[in-house]
């Protein structure tokens, strides 16, 4: 990243306040208040639907409740094989937010936004909702990124191919990116990310006055925001007049932290961090807000594995204010713990073929589910592909797609609610309830009876393994016989009774049927 000299524009001029650097001691203290004091605000990560094993970001709901977003994946599609290897793109999705609060289920936009040949990243709209600015990027020969900005208008035949900003905005030999565009009643503002030089730091967050379509010279919006280190992600806030954007620079408690600022252009009031639980010691960024004030979304790479703490790629999350001043009614209904057990059972998790410990005829294995699902996550590119066995054409694709979905929806979907339970159990552990559930395991029929119900034992067992490591080894003296008050039946029932045609391997191992025999279910005793 480069740095160097705020340009100081003849034409407008631009207020500093040097602040007294803080002491090593003072900067400590103030991270230390910052991550100690929580917000009233409800955080919480968006489903399978919308977050994959891979990278989210950059979200935003329209008043129609179009809820769109990018995502950074494997092109599964076209490239199977490499599934996790070196065929990875960027592209704009959407989905639908529906009146019970879910999301449908996501689809690409027209290839007319995402090109296959670039990485399709951030995005901004303006208020008509018929322009959209995003960020495309291509590697460069030394395998770099540079991007650039680009603008689409929605036409009668739909969005139509994106045209790059001009040369003012899109110096070359340098990046710009993530925009948020402003529309005032005289002209329009870009706030955009970039490290072109003449920059405070390396990445700084400039913006270009827009007036009849044509871009202004970029801006720098000067010391108070930008840093020697790296501003990104901004977004403008009209009706609060607030500029929320992520540093590594300004003062917070690890990673990126979200911060805000009042004014606009250059003119900026004091910087501000938006605190906990909107910031953790990870990274944290993409904050947006709904048109309520109230709600909004944010990207983080934050821990949501209860087991190994993976923070690999960025997720999703919804964030609301909690209303202190709420009427509670007067006589409010409680949820229980048991309703809260209740209400994520039954759970089915998903197994690879013949695991854990293929070839085994034992009832016992020393691995746990957690490990198991991080290998089928990593195996996912494979059953995809040779799922299709030997078909072709439409039908190739459409059982390709059938084991894809499967393997996002209903694997992730286990999972996250596997996590749930663990939760509630702990809570329900702890306040001296007894619970009691079952835990049966299945195989798909490829293999004689006997063999079936060991392997099913063995799913049985991973999970209770899982147990024994899940929140600090909480559930271990339950499940060793050293406290009383966890109550589990196992029952290792072997295959799935229904046909099944053994003789054609790619419609057994690989399909999408046989995917869904190998599981174990857990429900209420």
């Amino acid at each position: 990243m480069r740095k160097g000299l705020l340009v100081i524009l003849s034409f407008l001029s631009i207020i500093v306040t040097q602040a007294q650097p803080l002491t090593s001691a003072q900067r400590r203290a103030q991270q230390r208040f910052i991550a100690k004091d929580t917000l009233p605000v409800l955080v919480e990560r968006l489903p399978s639907r919308i977050n994959s094993h891979f990278s989210e970001y950059a979200s935003h709901l329209a008043p129609d409740s179009i809820f769109y977003f990018t995502s950074m994946r494997a092109d599964v599609e076209e490239d199977y094989d490499r599934f996790f290897e070196t065929s990875w793109y960027c592209y704009l999705y959407q989905s639908r937010l529906t009146e019970e609060g879910n999301y449908a289920k996501a689809e690409v936009l027209p290839k007319t936004i995402n090109s296959v040949k670039l990485f399709n990243s951030n995005f901004c709209f303006n208020k008509k909702y018929d322009k959209l600015i995003l960020t495309r990027c291509s590697k460069t020969g030394n395998g770099e990124l540079h991007c650039s900005l680009w603008q689409s208008q929605l036409g009668k035949k739909g969005w139509e191919k994106p045209k790059a900003l001009p040369k003012t905005i899109n110096v070359p030999n340098s990046s710009n990116m993530q925009p948020c565009l402003i529309e005032e009643k005289d002209y329009d503002v870009l706030y955009f990310v970039s490290n072109r030089e003449h920059g405070v730091g390396g990445l700084d967050i400039w913006y270009s006055i827009v007036k009849d379509g044509n871009y202004g010279a970029p801006i720098n919006a000067g010391h108070t925001i930008n840093t020697e280190g790296n501003e990104v992600t901004p977004f403008y806030c009209s009706a609060e007049k607030r500029l929320y954007f992520s540093s590594d620079e300004h003062i917070g408690i690890g990673g990126y932290d979200i911060f805000y600022s009042e004014g606009a252009l250059s003119q900026w009031g004091e910087v501000s961090n938006m605190g906990v639980p909107f910031n953790s010691t990870y990274h944290d960024y993409y904050f947006n807000i709904n048109t309520d004030l109230k709600s909004g979304y944010l990207s983080s790479n934050r821990p949501n594995d209860v087991y190994d703490g993976d923070t690999c790629c960025n997720d999703i999350y919804y964030f609301k204010w909690i209303e202190e001043d709420t009427v509670v009614p007067v006589t409010p209904k409680e949820i229980t713990v048991a309703e809260k057990i209740a209400s994520v059972l039954p759970i089915t998790l998903y197994f690879q073929n013949d695991s854990p410990d293929p070839r085994s005829t034992s009832d016992t294995t020393e691995t746990h589910y957690a490990m198991l699902y991080r290998q089928y996550v990593e195996e996912i590119g494979h059953y995809v592909e040779e799922s299709g066995g030997e078909l072709e054409g439409d039908t190739l694709r459409q059982v390709r797609e059938a084991m894809a979905d499967f393997m996002r929806d209903s694997v992730a979907t286990g999972y996250e609610r596997l996590m749930m339970l663990t939760h509630y159990l702990k809570e329900a552990l702890e306040k001296g309830d007894t619970v009691a559930i079952n835990i049966s395991g299945f195989a798909s029929p490829l293999h004689h009876s006997d063999y079936n119900l060991h392997l099913s034992s063995r799913r049985i067992v991973s999970l209770l393994n899982y147990l024994r490591v899940v929140e600090g080894g909480f559930f271990r003296p339950y499940l060793e016989g050293q406290k009383t008050g966890l109550v589990i039946t196992r029952d290792p029932q072997g295959a799935v009774q229904h046909q099944f045609n053994t003789s054609a391997t790619n419609e057994t191992v690989f399909g999408l049927q046989a995917a869904k025999d190998r599981k174990i279910v857990i429900t209420n005793n």
